[in-house]
């Protein structure tokens, strides 16, 4: 007996012994593992940056969604760990600020992915691993005497390692879009909210390209064939695929009513371009502001070259909108009579240099529109992905896109133009270089439009030394020459560093992009457990300047100005911040809760934050609506039937919980949208995927109307509040 205890102990100790050896070169043990797990994972071929993830605004107003559930965006690790996985050489960034753009779509991925595209974990976790591949080409720098290959290797190995790690460990952070029952059951009780451990809805990935059906909600001008309002605006929905997309319209009626979602056109993919949903863009046109939908479609993931698609929403007709089957058919295609080329509702516009046609240069466009859009003009911004002149540079380059809707035009020209501050001055030479170029493409870019400027400034934030505490803010505008686009080039308005910005307060959104009091702001949860308080941090951005020169001023976070009441549950879903004034916001909030009745139902609960001006806010938010999910969403089961005859108490106990429980994941797949849809000054929400009526078309519903103020207007809340049901 001594014999088998002396035995089992040596074994113990020996196990103990491997496993404490394995921790301490989890280096090398892990990265032996990585290989051999991952070894048939292929490499892209595409030298380009990965898409940047960030939000898809929904309307052509100034309005930004913000994803992430409060929790922020990082690849950082607990320091033992960082230290043991990924030990520091001399010349190599940390981890964590190496692959951070992947890190980021990922943790969108998790949160988001399950609602939005019906992404599983596996589908984020294999993103991240491509994406950190494509940005081993760019973390690695070639030089003189260095072996590409093997350095590349190394990076290689570390994405291995870091794809091994979130497929290990990460099935306790992946949101699925229901939990467990058991879960559920639990959820309803503690004080992480109905959302704690579920996805929510949100478009954070502009090339979907794994998932085979989801759906996008976008907020136009009404078309004037319908004899609309002026000035009003209707819902569409694109419900996407590979192979195309449907598209479903309603317009309000003069009771301020959505009639249902009907089929509107089928828009079949044209085989030369990846099939994605479009952005919302406003421009003028006789005097009148209008939207346009506009897609920037690429040829594919492995290339940049691509075209702008667009149609005007109010004015086209259906045969405009059919013009866009036809827009991928070549001349000898259409024939001696093309009955689209007159068309001037729509745009079909090839970018890029003006020797370079087919190649734009870059990933994907944010619109750039100020307070008053230009005449018949779609004005769009975007981060170079590609070198500026195709020399394979690391120099940090953005695009200034003016499409004329008004000339008939398959090709207008657009140069890249060179950034010059402080990271990336001119040099002399034919090349321009910028240590870590890859930094600049975490998140996507946001656009200012001063009231005294004529262009709009691309903006974003890059970590670079200290990046966990804080980061340079880069504004961008442009140094017009001459009138020849090839002349003119970006330049910095100054550059600004942000202090106490942590890896939690991102992604950050603006405030007064349009006025004088601009700041960058950061809504987060105090912790990342679910629970937690809204936390709301600020940084006032300082002038314009004409050059770079000097050092960049640090500006200080302001945590005073806007204390919130409000819990961290509030986060889930992603707030909806709309501008109402050059210096104002209202602050959209929304939550599922459980009611109290006894059937124990489900709601979806409302509240707005109103910012002013100092960028204070007022300690209470204002509450809203409760919506009973039973009244917003009256069936969903695939049938329709809301009745079964001759069933058991038992069986219509199942139903009726099966019918709950589908209810949920069309609230978490829904997103709640927000705009002046009548031109009254009064902010309308809608749920577009309401169904009211057993049996009947799907519905968009307006919920509530909130004032430029942030208070709920009660006379014309649409719903009934739980309390008083």
């Amino acid at each position: 007996m001594r014999h088998v205890s002396l035995l089992m102990a040596t074994i113990g100790f020996l196990v103990c012994l491997a496993v404490a050896a394995i921790f301490i070169r989890m280096d090398f043990f892990g990265r032996l593992l990585a290989d051999k797990v991952l070894a048939n994972a292929a490499m892209p071929t595409e030298k380009e940056m990965p898409p940047t993830s960030g939000q898809i605004p929904f309307s052509s107003a100034d309005i930004q969604i913000i994803g992430g559930r409060g929790e922020g965006l990082s690849c950082s690790l607990p320091k033992i760990l960082a230290d043991l996985a990924f030990p520091r050489e001399e010349g190599r960034e940390p981890i964590g600020l190496q692959m951070r753009q992947a890190c980021a779509t990922h943790d969108y991925c998790y949160r988001h992915g399950a609602a939005t595209y019906g992404y599983t974990q596996a589908d984020c976790d294999f993103l991240l691993q491509e994406h950190a591949f494509r940005l081993c080409y760019f973390i690695e720098r070639r030089e003189a005497g260095t072996d590409m290959e093997a350095k590349q290797s190394k990076c290689i190995r570390d994405a291995r390692l870091v794809t091994l790690g979130v497929r290990a460990g990460g099935s306790d952070s992946f949101r699925s879009l229901n939990p467990t029952v058991d879960a559920l059951s639990q959820g309803l009780e503690n004080k992480a909210g109905l959302d704690g451990r579920a996805s929510t809805y949100f478009e954070f990935d502009p090339y979907p390209v794994r998932s085979l059906s989801y759906a996008v909600y976008r907020i136009a001008d009404a078309p004037d064939s319908e004899g609309t309002l002026p000035g009003s605006k209707a819902l569409y929905k694109f419900s996407m695929r590979p192979s195309g997309m449907f598209v479903s319209r309603t317009t309000m009626d003069k009771n301020a009513r959505f009639g249902a979602l009907t089929p509107h056109v089928n828009l079949a993919g044209d085989p030369s371009y990846i099939v994605n949903a479009p952005v919302v863009v406003a421009t003028t046109h006789k005097g009148k502001k209008e939207d346009w939908f506009v897609w920037w479609q690429r040829r594919g993931l492995s290339q940049t070259g691509g075209r702008i698609l667009a149609i005007a929403a109010r004015r086209a007709t259906n045969e405009d909108w059919n013009c866009l089957y036809r827009a991928g058919m070549t001349e000898e295609m259409l024939g001696d009579h093309d009955p689209c080329a007159t068309r001037n509702t729509i745009a079909i516009v090839e970018v890029g240099k003006a020797d370079h046609p087919d190649d734009g240069g870059f990933s994907q466009v944010v619109p750039a529109h100020g307070t008053q859009p230009a005449p018949d003009t779609l004005h769009l911004m975007a981060l170079q992905t590609n070198s500026c002149d195709g020399s394979g540079a690391k120099a940090s380059c953005f695009r200034d896109i003016l499409i004329s809707t008004a000339l008939r035009r398959k090709h207008q020209p657009q140069e890249a133009l060179r950034v010059a501050d402080q990271l990336a001055n001119e040099k002399p030479g034919p090349k321009q270089d910028e240590d870590g170029f890859y930094r600049n493409y975490v998140a996507a870019p946001l656009v200012f439009q001063s009231p005294l400027e004529r262009d709009p400034l691309m903006t974003w934030a890059r970590r670079d030394k200290d990046y966990e505490t804080k980061a340079i803010l880069r504004r961008i505008g442009i140094a017009r020459k001459t009138a020849r686009p090839k002349n003119d080039t970006g330049r910095s308005r100054g550059s600004v560093w942000l202090a106490d910005i942590q890896e939690n307060d991102e992604p950050l959104f603006a405030l007064g992009r349009t006025g004088e009091r601009q700041s960058l702001v950061a809504i987060r949860k105090s912790d990342d457990t679910g629970v937690g308080r809204v936390e709301i941090r600020q940084w006032r951005l300082p002038g314009l300047r004409d050059d770079d020169t000097g050092e960049a001023p640090l500006i200080k976070a302001n945590t005073d100005a806007c204390r919130p009441n409000l819990e961290g549950t509030w986060l889930a879903r992603p707030p909806i911040v709309v501008s109402v004034g050059s210096d104002e916001a209202v602050v959209l909030l929304s939550r599922l809760v459980a009611a109290k009745e006894e059937d124990g139902g489900y709601g979806l609960a409302l509240a707005t934050l109103k910012i002013g001006t100092d960028g204070r806010c007022s300690e209470s938010p204002f509450t809203g609506p409760r919506i009973p999910a039973d009244e917003l969403i009256a069936t969903a089961n695939d049938s329709g039937k809301s009745l079964q005859p001759q069933e058991t108490l038992d069986q219509k106990l199942k139903r009726l919980e099966l019918l709950k429980l589908k209810r949920l994941d069309l609230l978490r797949k829904t997103p709640i949208l927000v705009d002046d849809l009548d031109g009254d000054s009064t902010l309308e929400v809608v749920f577009p995927g309401a169904a009211i009526i057993p049996n009947a078309s799907i519905n968009a519903r307006i919920m509530a109307r909130v004032n430029k103020d942030g208070i709920f207007l009660p006379e014309q809340v649409m719903a009934e509040s739980m309390v008083q049901r």
